[in-house]
């Protein structure tokens, strides 16, 4: 072969290699345990601004958790963004993640400043959630019930036998939340042993897209969850009504964490600076309707949301239920004791 030739085949072969390390270099893979449309319209963004092909695969929560886990070798994606916190510290008490302190850290909420100080090496904070009930109004007078649920007790109504759903804690956050809340608020003991009188009322335990969908559709008369999405299916016309329980507000933190050996993850970091701006976080409400409340003290809230300054935050210690041996117990404990107890 001529010298020149040999050039020109070394030439190509470059620029091949640089082509496809350019176009790797351009990609991006999120985990997000938020709603499908939320997940959607996040990381189509982040792509147009950044021109880079993003995409993400939505599961909940602790279906999120067990994928790392069983990925930990191998991780298929880069970023985990949404679901709550607890879980978040819980795979990073497993060795999941990947230390990143993003500089926009800075601008989350000030009351969750020393979290944030302790884990924010791993996990950042981009939004609140707050734990209340649903009830559908329509179902509650056809049940006979005129007075809606105020307090944690009154789900324990006779009358509400078969009607109260809550997701399935193995798999979703939100009911390990209320786990803890309740755990907050009484103490292990107390707690469990409404959990047990509870379990009597509800009908079956399932995905928290479903709690919510089945509470619209008048399936359920009260549902356990985050209070955001109640008032996503009010706007569309269901007759729901959201309430915020008499003892104190449960609550949750939506984390975001870059996985352990990304295979992106200069484009991790950007996507979680990003997602702590406050254009990302108002995009939530403003474009997909899902009324979380944004932790960046730039952004606005959606007149939707609950205001942070009427809340009576319980207090948690996300140190012990972010711990993943004691999110192992409680769920065990509660599917022994509550979901398939005799």
């Amino acid at each position: 072969m001529k010298t020149s030739s040999k050039l020109t085949a070394l030439g190509l072969t470059l620029l091949s290699f640089f082509s496809h390390n350019a176009i790797a270099e351009k990609k991006l893979t999120v985990y997000c345990s938020v709603q499908h449309a939320t997940c959607e319209k996040i990381v189509q963004r982040f792509s147009e601004n950044y021109n880079i092909n993003a995409q993400f695969v939505r599961n909940s929560t602790g279906a999120t958790l067990a994928k790392l886990i069983a990925e930990k070798n191998n991780p298929q994606a880069d970023i985990w963004y949404g679901g709550t916190i607890e879980h978040h510290f819980q795979a990073g008490d497993l060795g999941l993640l990947a230390p990143y302190r993003s500089p926009r850290q800075a601008e989350i909420m000030p009351q969750f400043k020393t979290l944030i100080d302790k884990h924010g090496e791993l996990t950042s904070i981009v939004y609140l959630l707050v734990l209340g009930f649903g009830v559908n109004t329509e179902k509650l007078k056809q049940l006979g019930i005129t007075e809606p649920p105020k307090c944690w007790s009154d789900l324990l109504d006779p009358r509400l036998q078969g009607y109260v759903q809550m997701p399935d804690p193995q798999i979703s956050g939100t009911t390990y939340t209320a786990i803890a809340t309740l755990m907050e608020l009484w103490g292990e003991q107390k707690a469990f042993e409404y959990l047990k009188k509870l379990n009597a009322n509800v009908s079956e335990y399932v995905k928290s897209a479903l709690v919510t969908t089945n509470l619209s559709r008048g399936e359920s008369a009260v549902a356990v969850g985050f209070i955001h999405s109640y008032a996503t299916e009010k706007e569309k016309g269901a007759p729901v009504e959201s309430i915020l329980p008499c003892e104190g507000d449960g609550y949750s933190l939506g984390g975001m964490s870059i996985i352990k050996n990304a295979r992106n993850l200069d484009n991790a970091k950007l996507f979680a600076d990003w997602a702590l701006s406050k254009e990302a976080q108002e995009l939530v409400w403003r474009e997909t309707k899902v009324y979380q409340i944004p932790t960046n003290i730039h952004a606005e809230a959606s007149p939707q949301s609950v205001s942070p300054k009427h809340l009576k935050l319980i207090s948690y210690d996300f140190d012990r239920f972010g711990k993943s041996l004691e999110g192992k117990r409680l769920t065990d404990k509660w599917l022994k004791e509550v979901k398939l107890a005799k």
